[in-house]
């Protein structure tokens, strides 16, 4: 047997396995697994990793094809994601504690987890330097994000959707209609407002006109979402409360608003960081707060409330998929079972970037602007 056929049985062995577990509802593992990188998925599904596999054939069935694609998808967008969040949290900590004077030893992670030990380092150091000085306040705005409407639009339509926004515009509710405005915003837009601010603006242009975020209501154009009036016409139009849809078409539509949120644009964390101590210490951690936690609390806040519903909605969807697979197909099976993988370690790397950043941010006593 070739090193390539045992590791194809590997792969195969440990994705069936995880297949067997989500539908028991058994506990998933502790540790980062690291025996299917994407390599041995690629082998396992020749379409994994390709970026956008929404429309791709995996199965003759073309309403289990299209909860396949809308599955496979979404797990790609979650371990990207994952594994971009546990890069970034292990790479702020370490940051921090060479800022803080850790030691190189305590900075060192494992294999296995190279984000728990120092973030736990760093928070232990936070806590020591504020004990032995002042009180530090933090306090931040959590991250902003605007997912990808037309990505949504595209994949609800492979699940056979069908999206008319003259209709969805007509039948909702106004406070309740949100979506992107190609003419004027007369609303609360979530991103730049160009134009008039009715509330407080963070940029204004030497004629006066708003520039960047509106904290109230915007009347002209809006590069995000704009909630509740377009004076023009409204792109990928999304009503608050929708039509119920069958259950395998509500399925697929769930795991592309899963993909299109963790494909969102995000404006990160506004941080503010103050303390009367003048110690170089305490200087240190200012300055080394002010430039790493925005880092940590984006991926506390996004993984652990944001989009923690997203990713139960997608695992579950990997369970029923499991028992629909009768006949599909063995690539079928083999993509489904190597998503399932992929979202079993990448749940693990974020439950790991969740604890160790809340480490953190726990000792620094961050908490978020007016209470929210």
């Amino acid at each position: 047997m070739t090193a390539l056929h045992r590791l194809r049985l590997h792969v195969f062995a440990f994705v069936v396995a995880l297949l067997t577990g989500l539908a028991c509802d058994i506990s998933l593992p502790t540790t980062i697994p690291t025996s299917i990188d994407g390599a041995a998925k690629s082998v396992a599904c020749p379409e994994w990793g390709s970026g956008n596999v929404i429309g791709a054939s995996f199965t003759g069935d073309a309403a289990l094809n299209a909860q396949i694609a809308a599955f496979v998808q979404a797990s790609m967008d979650i371990e990207r994601v994952a594994n971009q969040a546990y890069a970034n949290v292990t790479a702020a900590c370490v940051k921090m504690g060479k800022d803080l004077g850790v030691s190189a030893a305590e900075l060192q992670g494992s294999a296995a987890d190279s984000a728990s030990a120092p973030c736990n380092a760093v928070a232990a150091k936070i806590d020591a330097i504020v004990k032995a000085n002042a009180a530090i306040k933090v306090s931040y705005q959590p991250p902003r994000c605007q997912m990808d409407a037309n990505f949504k639009a595209s994949c609800d339509a492979e699940c056979g959707l069908e999206v008319d926004p003259g209709k969805v515009v007509a039948e909702c509710e106004p406070a309740k209609l949100s979506g992107y405005c190609q003419g004027t915003c007369t609303g609360q837009c979530e991103g730049t407002c160009t134009g008039e601010c009715q509330g407080e603006c963070s940029a204004k242009d030497a004629q006066g006109r708003c520039v960047g975020e509106c904290k109230g209501t915007c009347s002209g154009s809006c590069d995000a979402t704009c909630h509740a009036k377009c004076d023009g016409t409204w792109k990928a139009p999304r009503c608050d409360v929708e039509v119920e849809q069958s259950k395998v078409k509500a399925d697929c539509a769930a795991n592309c608003e899963a993909s299109a949120k963790f494909r969102a644009s995000c404006q990160p964390p506004k941080l503010d960081v103050t303390t009367s101590a003048q110690a170089e210490a305490m200087t240190k951690l200012v300055a080394t707060l002010k430039a790493n936690l925005p880092a940590l609390i984006q991926a506390q806040l996004r993984l652990s409330k944001q989009l923690a519903g997203d990713i139960k909605v997608v695992i579950d969807s990997g369970a029923k998929l499991k028992g629909q697979l009768s006949g599909a197909g063995s690539k079928a099976v083999a993509c489904v079972t190597a998503a399932v993988g992929a979202m079993a370690q990448a749940s693990v790397k974020i439950n790991v970037s969740v604890k160790a950043s809340a480490s953190v941010s726990g000792k620094a006593g961050a908490s978020a602007s007016g209470g929210a």
